[in-house]
């Protein structure tokens, strides 16, 4: 928890960006589920996370839409992720306008390192490199962890890509009842309209993760952080869609309190502090190359002792 907030106090606002995408990978254990949480909406959570993770390529364009810290930021970037073992190749690249300068995020998780390089103006641009052999040895020898899946709480790219996060918000988030639906877009020709059938799900913590979260027990109040949602929703494609139950919408939302001499029974419009959109999605063969990264003669930065440290940590707490 204190890992958490340390983050989000940063002026990086982009990995702010990076925190909120992942909430689903920070509860640890594994708690107990929510009433109704083993109904259809959270099986075809289940089931879509277990899909992507098995799609042996996937391509995507990316948009996004953050609200951090009274920051309205709108990005866009490309998500790749190649291979048919658990570990997965994955690569996402991010850009936003940050005032008049761009600023940009490079996630690799290659077979045997992991590369992110942050450039936010004004701070100066960042690398950073993850020896994976050193951290695959060290989840080993942390049976509690590496049972529980706990791995760094906020990677969701290091730790495996869209597979990974959608498995983390099936562990942690009791899911309604699933909603059909359908949405429109402009193929990639520009002109022609395209209808995609979906389904909406949507959910809320399970008690034991939240009460994880919160540092109390469960059934009681806790303060959630401000920048944490209470409710993630889904859009997922129909299973009969040449991708089944792909995640085209992933949206994270915080109910404010009810204010003080606010009408008896109106209800707080719920905040959206971060929207992700993948359209533009594929299975075309992808270059391996993509995956490997050349540092040149930029400065890197070993985090590699930082992580498994994080890690060994996370074991102490079980």
């Amino acid at each position: 928890m204190k890992h958490i907030l340390r983050r989000l106090t940063r002026t990086d606002l982009l990995a702010a960006i990076a925190l909120v995408m992942a909430l689903g990978t920070a509860m640890p254990g594994t708690g107990t589920v929510a009433e109704g949480a083993e109904g259809a909406g959270s099986k075809i959570v289940g089931d879509a996370a277990k899909r992507v993770a098995a799609e042996p390529a996937i391509s995507a364009e990316m948009r996004y839409r953050v609200d951090a810290f009274g920051h309205q930021l709108v990005g866009t970037g490309n998500y790749l992720q190649f291979g048919l073992e658990q570990e997965k190749l994955v690569r996402l690249d991010l850009k936003l306008q940050v005032g008049d300068k761009l600023a940009t995020v490079q996630e690799i998780r290659g077979a045997e390192a992991y590369w992110v390089r942050r450039d936010v103006p004004p701070i100066p641009a960042t690398l950073g490199y993850v020896d994976l052999r050193q951290l695959r040895k060290s989840a080993a020898t942390a049976n509690a962890v590496a049972a529980a899946g706990v791995m760094p709480q906020d990677d969701w790219i290091m730790l495996g890509g869209l597979g990974r996060l959608m498995a983390a918000l099936d562990q942690n988030f009791a899911f309604q009842e699933p909603k059909a639906d359908e949405i429109q877009f402009t193929a990639a020709d520009g002109k022609s309209v395209v209808k995609l059938p979906i389904w909406t799900v949507s959910g809320q913590w399970k008690p034991e993760r939240l009460a994880a979260l919160t540092e109390q027990e469960p059934g009681k109040a806790g303060g959630l952080p401000e920048q944490l949602p209470d409710r993630v929703e889904l859009v997922l494609g129909r299973t009969d869609q040449v991708l089944p139950l792909f995640p085209y919408r992933i949206s994270y939302f915080r109910t404010p309190p009810v204010e003080k001499n606010v009408k008896e029974g109106a209800v707080p419009q719920p905040r959206e502090l971060l929207t992700l959109e993948l359209f533009n999605v594929s299975r075309k063969p992808i270059d391996a190359r993509e995956f490997q990264y050349q540092p040149g003669d930029q400065d890197v930065k070993n985090l590699t002792p930082y992580y498994v440290q994080r890690l060994t940590g996370e074991t102490k707490l079980r």
